[in-house]
């Protein structure tokens, strides 16, 4: 498997995966499973944009400990939190572009081809968050690099951002708070009614499939929170610690819809997300198969 993102025959996936860790460190597993999934690109969180006494401001950078594996690109990605978005920013643009680029420098990540900024906008910060973006864009064209958003299913309804490219993300689509019959994190009831919108979306896309789990807590009916640790939360005799993971059945089933609506979606496939412990999921329960699925439909085909 080459790391080349073309498909020229159509069944072949462009396999990409988001790392979203506070360091950025490959061990042995992640090379591994880079080098034999044919991982092409990584889409790495570099910092988180905040609202800090008034002012839009990085905030959790990435603390960069590796050099990219050979013949992978590595895609900045930004994450701004929305309340950010309620106020126009008009430095914002030139603040980013100015440190994705001196950081992918210093680290020596380039060259940059692609830019990305993930951010879950509303019909209130629509406005300054696509002010924002067109500014961005005129800044990355420029240089001659691209720039791509995240796109959530709510948002398939909504207007469609200034921008080269998006990344449709098949995850997140329930409320995790509540303790009910859904999983949060996927579950195609959540997915259906937004698909029809995604046939006639306005903007080249990508698509981002979990493979990761939650571990939440709750008393009786009321959310806690994350447990990340086993000791994170105070919890107390009667307290339910569930674990939230999508099955890889129904992982493949949203690439099954996503294929039946708009196939080119899946031209680029991209696993949410490669730290070490999600690969020992992935490799445990066989998650890289989300990249295969195009050959396994092109041999049906062909029978």
């Amino acid at each position: 498997m080459g790391n080349s993102c073309r498909q020229d025959d159509g069944n072949e996936a462009c396999r990409s995966a988001y790392y979203w860790s506070t360091v950025f460190e490959l061990d042995s597993l992640q090379r591994a499973f880079i080098q034999e999934q044919g991982i092409s690109k990584i889409y790495l969180r570099y910092f988180d944009v905040v609202m800090r006494e008034g002012e839009a401001m990085p905030n959790a950078t990435v603390d960069i400990q590796t050099t990219a594996p050979k013949g992978v690109e590595i895609i900045p990605v930004v994450y701004i939190v929305n309340d950010c978005m309620r106020m126009a920013q008009p430095q914002l643009d030139s603040l980013l572009l100015t440190r994705i680029l001196k950081m992918t420098e210093t680290h020596d990540l380039g060259p940059v081809k692609e830019i990305q900024i993930d951010c879950d906008w509303t019909k209130q910060t629509q406005t300054a968050y696509f002010d924002m973006l067109e500014r961005l864009h005129r800044r990355t064209a420029e240089k001659g690099i691209a720039l791509s958003v995240t796109i959530r299913l709510h948002q398939l309804s909504m207007m469609v951002p200034p921008v080269d490219k998006g990344v449709l993300m098949m995850y997140n689509t329930g409320d995790v708070t509540k303790r009910g019959g859904t999983n949060a994190i996927l579950d195609m009831k959540d997915v259906e009614p937004f698909l029809p919108a995604l046939d006639d979306y306005d903007l080249p896309l990508a698509t981002a499939y979990p493979v990761f789990a939650w571990k939440v807590a709750f008393r009786g009916q009321r959310f806690l929170g994350f447990m990340h640790t086993d000791d994170e939360l105070p919890l107390m005799a009667g307290d339910t610690v569930l674990t939230v993971a999508p099955s890889l059945e129904t992982v493949l089933k949203a690439r099954d819809a996503v294929e039946k609506v708009r196939p080119r979606a899946n031209d680029e496939v991209i696993l949410y997300e490669i730290s070490s412990q999600n690969l020992k999921r992935i490799n445990t329960y066989h998650y890289e198969k989300v990249y295969d699925c195009r050959a396994v439909h092109a041999q049906h085909d062909s029978h």
